[in-house]
């Protein structure tokens, strides 16, 4: 019998190790409690004064956490803000595949208006230029809203939509019709998505008959 018949088969080299997965097992139990804390703090922050309560000053003051432990992970309270946002965006999921715009027009209301309350509104609409609102917009704001516009596309695409439909400005409509609703009446009832969508349906879409 030759070396090369005894040899063992060769084995596949095992897969690199994900750097993300290392460095998640590495953290010591202690540094992640308090990160859940400061992004806690700030989010309770933010669905109860606003985003211009989100201060590393502020965070600090309602969870205990030194600020000197806050300013080791953001930079500044944009930052920490950023984080929180992109924390709540995170757990509120993306949209499953098949996915109608009805469904991603009760999302971006759900996380816009309910989850992070109404100052993330008036912040938008009173300082748009500020470092505030151009987190907000980028990092929750757009991202559902895009969602949102990529399934009136996916229709209009089908023939469900007419053409002349003008998708950007459904969008617009839908947000300020949402924000307009909350001046009128204090809040959003349980039936608004539904009628909103009743409404643009009859406005946007392709009747029956037509098809």
């Amino acid at each position: 019998m030759t070396d090369s018949a005894s040899a063992p088969a060769s084995r596949p080299s095992p897969p690199e190790p994900d750097p993300q997965a290392v460095a998640s097992e590495s953290v010591d139990p202690r540094t992640a409690r308090t990160d859940r804390r400061i992004v806690a703090g700030a989010l309770r922050l933010l669905r109860e004064g606003g985003p211009q309560r989100v201060t590393i000053e502020a965070v600090s003051a309602l969870t205990g956490v030194a600020k000197t432990s806050i300013y080791r992970r953001y930079d500044n309270s944009p930052q920490l803000l950023e984080a929180a946002l992109r924390h709540t965006a995170a757990a509120a999921g993306s949209l499953p595949e098949g996915a109608t715009w009805e469904q991603a027009l009760t999302e971006a209301v759900e996380l816009l208006l309910r989850d992070m309350g109404l100052g993330v509104a008036i912040t938008l609409l009173q300082e748009p230029g500020s470092a505030t609102a151009q987190v907000l917009r980028s990092s929750v704001v757009r991202p559902r809203m895009d969602a949102l516009r990529s399934l009136l596309q996916r229709d209009r695409d089908r023939g469900l939509i007419r053409a002349s439909v003008d998708l950007d400005m459904v969008v617009d409509f839908i947000l300020g019709a949402a924000y307009a609703h909350v001046a009128r009446y204090g809040s959003l009832d349980e039936q608004w998505t539904e009628r909103v969508h009743r409404a643009v349906t009859d406005l946007i879409c392709v009747p029956p008959d037509e098809d």
